[in-house]
C-alpha cells in the first residue's frame, strides 16, 4: 500500500481523543435504549458511514469514503449529554496477505523483467565493483556541469583561448595515461563476493593492512582512485577544448570489466523471471511500496519493491528454484508466502487493505442533539433510521 493512500485513509478521520478522555459512567440496559438503534451519517457528501447501538452495550461501526472503507466494533456508554464509543482492538493483527491466483509466465511479464534485469545487473556489478559506480556518477556529474556551463555561456570563454590550444595535446596525454591505469586498476580488481559483502571487522582490517604497508588486497580502492583521476582529466580535456573553440576529439572509452563483476551465482537465467502482484480487488487497485522478498531454494534471496502498478519482478537463477516471499507492508512485521512455481510463474497476492490500517479509533465521542449524534472530527450528523 503507498504511503499516500495510507495517509488519505488516516486523514480521513483526524485525530480523536485518546483513551484517557471523558468516559460516561456504565448505565442499565433500560437507560440505553432510548438511543439504541441504527443511524446513518447525514450531511456529508464525500462519506458515508453507519452507525448500530445495541441495547445490550455493543456497537458496530463503518465508514465509506471513495475507494476506502473501515469499520469497528466495541462497547458504548452514555452519560453527561455524550455517547462515548470504545472500540475493542482485535486479538490478535490478521494476515495481509493471501495468495490468490496464479499464471504462466507470458509476453508482458517478460517485458517487464528486461528492464528490471538491466538496472539489476547495473545494481549487482557496482555492488562488487565500487568503481564502477564512481565512474558512472562521475561521467552523469560531469554532463550535468557540461549543460549548466554551455547553458550560461553558449558562446563559450574567448580570453584563454590563445593558452588553451597549447595545453589541447598534453590533456589528451595525459587523458590517455589515466585511461590506460584505469583499465589495469580494473583488470586487477577483485570483486566482493555476491551477498557477501565484507564484514565491519572485515573491511576495517583490511583498511588498517592496507595503510599500513601500501598494499590494496582486492585492488577495489585503487581502481576507485585510478577512476576518478581519469574522469578529473576527462573534464580538464573537456575545459580546455572548450576555452580553445575546439570539438573534443572521439576518445576510447576505458575497458572497464564489469562483465568480471558479477558473481555466476548471480547470474539470470535467459528462460524468464518471476513476477508478484500485489492489490486489493475489493478497492480494484494494485499496491505500491510493498517489500517483496524473493527466497530461493539455496538460501540466497533479493529484495525488490512493488512498482505503482503493484509489480515487482525477480528473475530466475540456474541451479536454485523460487520457494517463498516475504512481503512487508509499512508499519507491519513481514507476512511470509510459500510459492510452487511449478503452477506458474506470476504469483496475483490479495492485500486485505483494511486490515492494514490501524484502528479508526480508540474512542470516539458523540455528542446528542435532538435525537442526532454528533461528532466534532466527523463531517455531519448521525441521524437515526
Amino acid at each position: 500500500m503507498s504511503n499516500a493512500y495510507r495517509s488519505a485513509l488516516l486523514g480521513l478521520l483526524l485525530a480523536l481523543p485518546p483513551a484517557s478522555a471523558q468516559v460516561a459512567d456504565p448505565i442499565e440496559e433500560r437507560q440505553r435504549a432510548p438511543l439504541a438503534g441504527r443511524y446513518a451519517l447525514q450531511g456529508s457528501p464525500d462519506a458515508g458511514s453507519e452507525l448500530l447501538l445495541k441495547p445490550d452495550g455493543r456497537f458496530e461501526w463503518s465508514l465509506r469514503s471513495g475507494a476506502m472503507a473501515q469499520s469497528a466494533t466495541g462497547r458504548w456508554n452514555v452519560g453527561a449529554g455524550m455517547v462515548v464509543l470504545t472500540a475493542q482492538a482485535p486479538a490478535q493483527p490478521s494476515a495481509l496477505f493471501s495468495l490468490d491466483e496464479v499464471a504462466p509466465w507470458n509476453a508482458g511479464a517478460q517485458k517487464r523483467l528486461d528492464e528490471f534485469a538491466q538496472e539489476r545487473y547495473q545494481a549487482l556489478t557496482e555492488d562488487a565493483c565500487g568503481y564502477l559506480r564512481t565512474y558512472r556518477v562521475g561521467l552523469e556529474q560531469g554532463e550535468l556541469g557540461a549543460a549548466t556551463t554551455a547553458a550560461a555561456d553558449p558562446g563559450g570563454p574567448t580570453t584563454r583561448r590563445s593558452g588553451a590550444e597549447g595545453e589541447l595535446a598534453p590533456a589528451l596525454a595525459a587523458l590517455e595515461q589515466a585511461r590506460l591505469a584505469l583499465e589495469t586498476a580494473a583488470a586487477a580488481v577483485r570483486p566482493i563476493p555476491w551477498q557477501r559483502p565484507p564484514s565491519a571487522i572485515e573491511a576495517a582490517a583490511a583498511a588498517a593492512q592496507a595503510a599500513a604497508t601500501g598494499v590494496d588486497r582486492d585492488g577495489q580502492d585503487t581502481a576507485d582512485r585510478a577512476a576518478q583521476t581519469y574522469l578529473e582529466r576527462l573534464q580538464q580535456a573537456k575545459e580546455l577544448h572548450a576555452a580553445a573553440g575546439r570539438a573534443l576529439p572521439a576518445l576510447r572509452d576505458p575497458r572497464l570489466g564489469r562483465e568480471r563483476c558479477l558473481d555466476p551465482a548471480a547470474q539470470a537465467d535467459p528462460s524468464g523471471g518471476y513476477a508478484v502482484v500485489v492489490g486489493d480487488p475489493a478497492l480494484h487497485a494494485r499496491a505500491e511500496g510493498i517489500g517483496v522478498e524473493f527466497v530461493y531454494s539455496d538460501g540466497r534471496s533479493e529484495r525488490s519493491e512493488t512498482s505503482p502498478g503493484g509489480w515487482a519482478l525477480a528473475v530466475r537463477r540456474a541451479g536454485a528454484r523460487l520457494e517463498r516471499v516475504v512481503l512487508q507492508a509499512p508499519d507491519r512485521p513481514g507476512e511470509t508466502l510459500a510459492l510452487d512455481e511449478r503452477r506458474g510463474r506470476i504469483f496475483a497476492v490479495r492485500l486485505d487493505s483494511a486490515a492494514a490500517m490501524p484502528a479508526p479509533f480508540e474512542q470516539l465521542i458523540l455528542s446528542q442533539d435532538d435525537g442526532d449524534l454528533i461528532s466534532p472530527q466527523i463531517r455531519g450528523r448521525y441521524v437515526r433510521k
